[in-house]
């Protein structure tokens, strides 16, 4: 085939990317095919499977080589290949002519070949000859930005299957195009436009980078590129025209917005110029309005954000700041998911990082046992959550246990748990003796040397989460919550602790500044995502208490009431909150337990008139 025009593999995995059968024993990985993979994705062709395996087995095993995230559009199920193929190639709005199957079993080949008749079908024999072309072209995507826009798509792909209204999703995309006219600031991709994109080049013109460049030059000629992004991510310089006398020279499209109405839209803001269409184009264009769901100004009514369905539950997930929070507000709609003590005295806090919560509320019985019995510091109670609940209006979550928690990996099967202070791994020795004396923090766990032994013969330790994989994690969240659940995080102080003495928070405010600038990102790309930011209400080092992550309840107060207002939004109706003078009651009281008063005094403070006390005590 022409490899030049390829712009997708799709692989088989048994005897073919790997060598063995999954289903049947272990496998090993074709080294060669590894390197090929990678080096597809180095020249921006995109890698995908279609494969028929158990899912999940299939991830764990690409993971320990890290290139799960390599594949895109994964296909793994036990039904046959022909039409997942062909809904595969559709869904990523590409060509069979352009896409290359390859199967070590000629059935499979045949059978792609019956749904997909344009399609690239090989065996293994041809990966020496793919090999040698890689070896000898230009390396054209080195940051992988076409494989990134295709898991965009595939973000999207996802979201869409929860609504059973296209309209409703279109509008609830928020899709954003913006044209724009420096060409020839962007004339290698406009060439690479024109001459690789099909289904929605209406003029279908091959212009050379040269005759483009004198295009874009002519005053004569309105040129413009056209940009796109919507809440999934950006897609980048996605389409180009040239209207020369009111009339098309050139009016293209990639694929990646396929069913967006983008041609439409810009079609429309360019009055409709003459267009003699070439060939077949999958898009449809008339001389009516642009679509009112790109660049809208009104919220579509259908859309999450209008919804006043407060019989939908509300989750408060996290540690002390959502519990302390939660103190003010009273409803039986909300479900706490909180550090909580085991039977054995052991705090449970961990199940509230993202690296659980995305694996654990799928595991079965049998894997929830041995991760209790391999773990001490895990409980059977702390696998559920209801965060993935269909009926859930309204997710909040603490982001502040993210960066502090060490990630480990199951040696076996590359399972990741997260736990404990990243700074002091239960499988570095040099920790057993405080872990054991309890001098490090154990969150109430008896730790022996046996024990610790045993962990780091099953567990590898990965260190704490960056910021990348902090937001990656949280936009997978995304994609498994349902898309009628509005999800806020909760942010943490960019202000310094200056009292700190916690060598694992030292310049935590300098990483929680990085990471709340991509939640924030995160929020503006995604309506369902809102934020609640506790540097609003930090005024002070008056407002800490012990260490960054605790605060003055005055502090949690103001976090209550504006969590309330978004509540209010989101569903029509306030939370009952409690008042101001059960605030100062229980600042009150904090104070008693302080200074040792007996809390048989605290009843005289009921007659304290609200105001007076506001001035005098220095509230908690």
């Amino acid at each position: 085939m022409d490899y030049s025009s390829l712009k997708l593999v799709i692989w088989d995995l048994d005897d073919t990317f790997w060598e063995g059968t999954l289903s049947e024993g272990p496998i090993s990985f074709i080294e060669k095919n590894v390197s090929i993979v990678r080096s597809l994705d180095d020249h921006g062709i995109v890698n995908t499977i279609c494969s028929k395996n158990d899912r999940q087995p299939v991830l764990d095993e690409l993971r320990k080589i890290g290139l799960e995230d390599v594949f895109v559009f994964k296909s793994i199920d036990w039904s046959p290949k022909g039409p997942r193929i062909a809904r595969l190639i559709n869904d990523m709005g590409l060509r069979p002519v352009n896409c290359l199957f390859i199967d070590d079993n000629p059935i499979n080949c045949y059978e792609a070949l019956h749904y997909s008749k344009d399609l690239n079908v090989s065996s293994p024999q041809v990966l020496p000859e793919l090999e040698d072309y890689l070896a000898n072209s230009v390396v054209s995507d080195p940051e992988h930005q076409r494989r990134k826009r295709y898991q965009i798509l595939e973000a999207k792909q996802k979201a869409k299957e929860e609504y059973s209204d296209n309209l409703d999703f279109l509008y609830d995309s928020d899709t954003r195009v913006e044209i724009h006219h420096d060409c020839l600031a962007k004339i290698d991709r406009i060439e690479e436009l024109v001459k690789r994109t099909n289904q929605l080049n209406f003029t279908k013109i091959r212009s050379t980078r040269e005759e483009l460049e004198k295009i874009c030059a002519d005053t004569d000629i309105d040129t413009g590129y056209v940009t796109v992004s919507d809440r999934f991510g950006e897609y980048g310089v996605v389409g180009f025209y040239a209207v020369k006398n009111g009339e098309c020279l050139h009016f293209l499209f990639s694929c990646r917005t396929i069913g967006q109405g983008v041609e439409q839209y810009v079609y429309a803001k360019l009055g409709h110029p003459r267009l003699t269409i070439v060939g077949d184009v999958v898009g449809t264009l008339n001389s009516g309005p642009a679509p009112k769901w790109i660049n809208q100004t009104l919220v579509h009514p259908n859309s999450i954000t209008s919804k006043t369905n407060i019989s939908g539950k509300i989750i408060l997930k996290g540690g002390c700041d959502l519990k302390v929070m939660s103190e003010y507000l009273n409803t039986s709609n909300v479900i706490e998911e909180f550090t909580y003590v085991a039977q054995d005295n052991k705090w449970i806090e961990h199940q509230n990082h993202s690296i659980n919560y995305l694996q654990w509320h799928s595991l079965s019985q049998e894997q929830r046992t041995i991760l209790v019995s391999e773990c001490v510091f895990n409980d059977i109670n702390m696998f559920d959550t209801r965060m993935y609940d269909d009926n859930v209006s309204i997710l909040f979550l603490s982001t502040m246990i993210e960066p502090n928690l060490g990630v480990y990996r199951r040696k076996r099967d590359g399972f990741r748990i997260a736990f404990g202070e990243y700074l002091y791994p239960l499988t570095d020795k040099n920790n057993w003796d405080a872990y054991v004396n309890g001098t490090i923090f154990d969150a109430g766990n008896s730790f022996n040397y046996e024990w610790l032994e045993r962990f780091s013969d099953r567990y590898v330790f990965e260190g704490q989460l960056d910021i990348e994989q902090i937001i990656n994690n949280a936009k997978v969240a995304l994609q498994l919550i349902p898309a009628s659940t509005v999800v806020c995080y909760l942010l943490g102080s960019e202000t310094p602790f200056l009292k700190n003495t916690q060598p694992a928070y030292n310049d935590r405010h300098l990483i929680y500044k990085k990471l709340n600038e991509r939640y924030r990102e995160l929020a503006q790309q995604d309506t369902r995502v809102r934020i609640i930011d506790f540097n609003e209400f930090i005024h002070s080092q008056e407002d800490f208490t012990n260490n960054i992550n605790h605060f003055q309840r005055r502090v949690y107060y103001a976090v209550a009431t504006r969590a309330n207002e978004l509540v209010n939004e989101i569903t029509g109706t306030k939370l009952r909150q409690k008042s101001k003078l059960y605030l100062y009651r229980k600042s009150f009281n904090d104070k008693i337990a302080k200074t040792g008063f007996f809390d048989t005094k605290f009843w005289l403070f009921a007659r304290i008139p609200l105001v007076w006390a506001k001035k005098r005590l220095r509230i908690q």
